[in-house]
């Protein structure tokens, strides 16, 4: 059960696991992106597909149970501060795997989950087509621009825990490593 002085496992696991997945794809989208290694785009996009089903639940679980009250002694202003940034970092962390499927679904390349294919390539001739253009460019903009926003999110996210651990001196950030 979460509480002023405790968060509960579930809560704990799923902050974790999605945190460290939705960092680690980015990390890799950035990685081959920037030194164009696209042997690694089969395992970005699969693992992308597999952490929707992590963000899924997790969505589901904060949207029925809305966010764990603050720590103690935590300012109403930075409460409210940090209300806004969970949501955006959960809209984030659900818009980027589901914008990146539309991108590469879309756009032509398919969607395989280590050879479980869910949408087919779309190859005529020795090209790469898309099946809808217009999908495919806001899909691509959106995965790229969502990912630059996230990542700020996420530093400002660590940024804030340390914050609340080292100036603030609360139990923010030891209630999310269990230890309230």
């Amino acid at each position: 059960m979460n509480n002023q002085s405790s968060l509960s496992v579930t809560t704990r696991a799923m902050h974790w696991l999605v945190g460290f997945t939705m960092l680690g794809l980015i990390m890799v989208g950035f990685y081959m992106v920037n030194l164009e290694v696209w042997a690694l785009y089969p395992i970005h996009k699969a693992l992308g597909v597999l952490a929707l089903l992590l963000v899924l639940p997790r969505v589901i679980y904060r949207v029925k149970r809305g966010f764990p009250a603050a720590a103690e002694g935590v300012s109403l202003s930075n409460q409210k501060l940090a209300h806004v940034a969970h949501w955006l970092l959960l809209l984030g962390t659900l818009l980027m795997p589901v914008s990146g499927m539309l991108y590469s679904g879309f756009g032509g390349y398919g969607i395989d989950v280590f050879g479980f294919h869910l949408v087919s390539e779309n190859i005529v001739g020795d090209e790469v087509v898309p099946l809808n253009e217009t999908i495919f460019i806001i899909a691509k903009n959106a995965h790229s621009l969502i990912g630059y926003g996230l990542s700020a999110l996420i530093v400002a996210h660590i940024g804030a825990a340390f914050k609340h651990h080292m100036v603030d001196k609360d139990a923010t950030l030891r209630r999310m490593l269990g230890r309230a």
